[in-house]
């Protein structure tokens, strides 16, 4: 433990150990969204670079959008490339491994920074990578891509606070725009706004030296961030026309919120509703979870406040509780903060601010062991910490109605066997290091007896397989090969993961016109924007509408009996015909309607009799009339070819999703692109044999490109200027 480097290794080794079956070759990461959204992601991004296409547009679910503009593909984190090649189930398991080892060994090099010893910065590094929070929300796999970075942007600001070297501060720059590369932008939210607090606290030492080193630390975070702007410009332009364009209401905001002064017993006895399988208690186990291990808890009751901002570090993670009662808490904080705070207001799940909490208390906690080793009467503080929470753990055995009585006992008796020991570690406490290294085995052994049955892991080469037995019933690409799905949860992005085009799936991120469309199959009726209530992550419409052919999917698979036969079989799973327009095809007859007025107009257009737009156009309608299919279509990740012979000056009808940067040529020359049909796409056409390019490239990457190019300059500036010792 004296070396440093060895204090790293360390930090990786210990995450490696505990999450040893994530290790073991062919296991993954299967439960809840890893099978459900994350798998499937990989395995698109996978497809799409197969088939010699850019990753830029997908196909595989709600009819197609941005890859750039879903933040969960993370396409710019390096780790994403470096495990790519490996099956998709295997790949994100063994990147989630990469970024818990990147996540310990990062604050053990921030415990540095702020003049900690190396045991304790190990001590750090497994109080937050193997927390609790962290490891029942792995199946939300961009959490640990995201908070990885923390320890190293606070780590840039202590090391440049501490010598002065601006590389410190381009660290701190470049570890914001790797939180938000790692693709959770509640998770760095979180994480840029504590850096900015930790900068401003630190404004006035560094002032004391120069007003240029204030500026330095100040301008570092907003800086990273920019660097991220490749990335962060097309998820805005997605979210613009997604469904939260609108923005959302507070019920939205609130939602997952802690419920009542009941989570109190889960903070010290997290079992006390049951395990993840047989989770009884409110909201979900996972959301619910901000257990910080008693050990930690009880070390904060020795962390000197006054000294290296501890007292900012207690203040956020004090915040980070009270925020997670959502709409129940105190002084309606919760509701301020939606309110006041720029860009908070977007975000559900007040809960997931714990995580804040599991990181300060980590590096608190290593504080207060560093303070035991160095004043060993200090020990009287952990032991009446101890105490406190034994006579806790007490009350809650003894009153356990309302709770899963026979989890929260079995888990009381636990946590009187770890705390005993722990009360008999910090009696003897002693300058010693192999002292202090015993806190990191009684903390992991904290955390396996509480999340023994976290993470859900099985073989990797079990999953991506659902519809496979359907493939030869599909069209081969480049054929169109839209194919809707009636299926559960679980099994919704199967198109996705398919490499086919998908009309539903699973997820937060389609274009909100999608699920206007799909709302309307239902009720008949196009309504107009709105503030939403709920994330629509799992949306459906009615087979049976006459709204349906708009979505141009032949095929139709569902897990239930309809009224007219199979054409094909995957266990529970059949393959149905559904009627569908043609890809891609002429109309000579079109009508002027605003959305909302379009609803009874749709219906005709989806029989390809006309078209419906939004604004008029100078060329005349013709009378209405049958479609005519285009030929020879192709379909690409980023492009569309057809013949279309016109029969008639008219419109060519592209039943793709409208979106900024679809660009279309007819013979070669670049034409007009309309919205037509609500959702969908179209382009003036004379009379005759046509051919049609439709192209699409990400209209805000290059302004992106652009504005990280500047802040690298200015980051590489300020690195020449001011990187020397103080």
């Amino acid at each position: 433990m004296k070396g440093w480097r060895g204090a790293y290794v360390a930090a990786a080794v210990l995450v490696v150990a505990y999450h040893y079956r994530l290790a073991l070759p062919g296991s993954a990461l299967i439960s809840n969204d890893f099978r459900s959204l994350f798998i499937p992601l990989r395995a698109c991004l996978q497809n799409t670079l197969r088939e010699g296409s850019w990753p830029f547009w997908q196909r595989g679910m709600f009819l197609g959008y941005p890859i750039l503009g879903d933040i969960q593909f993370q396409l710019f984190n390096p780790f994403t490339w470096l495990t790519l090649p490996l099956h998709p189930a295997r790949g994100i398991t063994v990147q989630s491994l990469i970024e818990l080892c990147l996540c310990s060994a990062g604050m053990a090099f921030w415990m540095k920074q702020r003049g900690l010893k190396a045991t304790e910065a190990v001590f750090a590094g497994a109080a937050f990578a193997l927390c609790l929070k962290q490891t029942v929300h792995l199946h939300h796999w961009t959490f640990a891509s995201s908070t990885c970075a923390w320890p190293w942007m606070l780590a840039g600001l202590d090391g440049f606070a501490a010598t002065g070297r601006a590389r410190f501060a381009a660290l701190t720059a470049l570890a914001t725009a790797g939180t938000w590369i790692g693709s959770s932008p509640q998770m760095a939210y979180f994480g840029t706004g504590l850096a900015f607090l930790y900068a401003l606290a630190l404004a006035p030492e560094l002032f004391r030296r120069s007003r240029e080193h204030a500026a330095v630390g100040l301008c570092a975070i907003p800086i990273g961030v920019a660097l991220a702007a490749p990335l962060l410009l097309p998820v805005h332009e997605l979210n613009a026309l997604g469904p939260r364009g609108a923005g959302v209401t507070y019920r939205f905001a609130a939602s997952w919120s802690w419920p009542d002064r009941s989570v109190w017993t889960a903070m010290l006895l997290p079992r006390a509703w049951g395990g993840r399988p047989d989770f009884r208690g409110p909201m979900n186990y996972w959301e619910l979870q901000g257990y910080l291990g008693l050990l930690p808890m009880a070390l904060l009751f020795a962390t000197p406040l006054r000294q290296r901002r501890n007292w900012l570090l207690l203040a956020v993670a004090v915040l980070g509780v009270w925020i997670s009662f959502g709409e129940h808490a105190w002084f309606d904080l919760h509701r301020f903060a939606v309110r006041w705070a720029p860009g908070y207001g977007g975000f559900r799940n007040p809960t997931r601010a714990l995580m804040l909490t599991a990181f300060c208390v980590a590096a608190l906690a290593a504080e207060g062991l560093a303070r035991l080793r160095e004043q060993p009467r200090a020990r009287w503080l952990v032991l009446a910490g101890l105490g406190i929470l034994g006579v806790c753990v007490a009350l809650a055995a003894a009153f356990p109605a309302g709770y899963f009585i026979q989890r929260l006992r079995d888990d009381a008796e636990a946590a009187v066997w770890l705390l005993a020991a722990s009360a008999v570690w910090a009696f003897f406490a002693r300058a010693d290091w192999r002292w202090a290294a015993v806190a990191i085995p009684l903390f992991v052994a904290d955390v396996k007896v509480q999340c023994w049955d976290s993470p859900e892991v099985g073989p990797a080469s079990r999953e991506a397989r659902a519809l496979e037995p359907l493939t030869e019933t599909v069209p081969k690409a480049p054929a169109p090969r839209r194919v809707a799905a009636v299926l559960e949860w679980e099994e919704a992005n199967a198109v996705l993961t398919r490499g086919w085009e998908g009309v539903t799936g699973y997820g937060p991120t389609p274009i909100d016109r999608v699920l206007r469309l799909f709302e309307a199959t239902w009720t008949g009726a196009i309504r107009p924007q709105k503030q939403i209530n709920e994330d629509e992550n799992f949306p459906r419409f009615r087979t049976d509408s006459p709204l349906t052919p708009l979505f141009a999917a032949p095929l139709l698979v569902a897990d239930r009996e309809a009224s007219v036969p199979a054409i094909a079989r995957d266990g529970a799973v059949r393959l149905y015909r559904l009627p569908a327009l043609p890809r891609i095809f002429w109309t000579g007859a079109w009508q002027q309607a605003s959305d909302e007025r379009s609803s009874l107009l749709l219906t005709q257009a989806a029989k390809g009799a006309l078209a419906v737009l939004p604004e008029p156009i100078a060329q005349p309608s013709g009378p209405p009339g049958p479609p005519t299919a285009a030929e020879r279509i192709e379909v690409r990740a980023n492009e569309i070819t057809a013949q279309l012979v016109a029969p008639a000056d008219g419109l060519a009808l592209l039943l793709d999703p409208w979106f900024p940067g679809w660009k279309v040529t007819v013979d070669g020359a670049p034409a007009p692109l309309l919205r037509a049909n609500f959702l969908f796409m179209a382009t003036p056409l004379k009379a005759g044999v046509h051919a049609l390019r439709l192209t699409y490239f990400p209209a805000r990457l290059l302004p992106g490109i652009g504005i990280a190019i500047l802040a690298a300059a200015l980051l590489v500036l300020l690195c020449q200027r001011h990187d020397a010792p103080r």
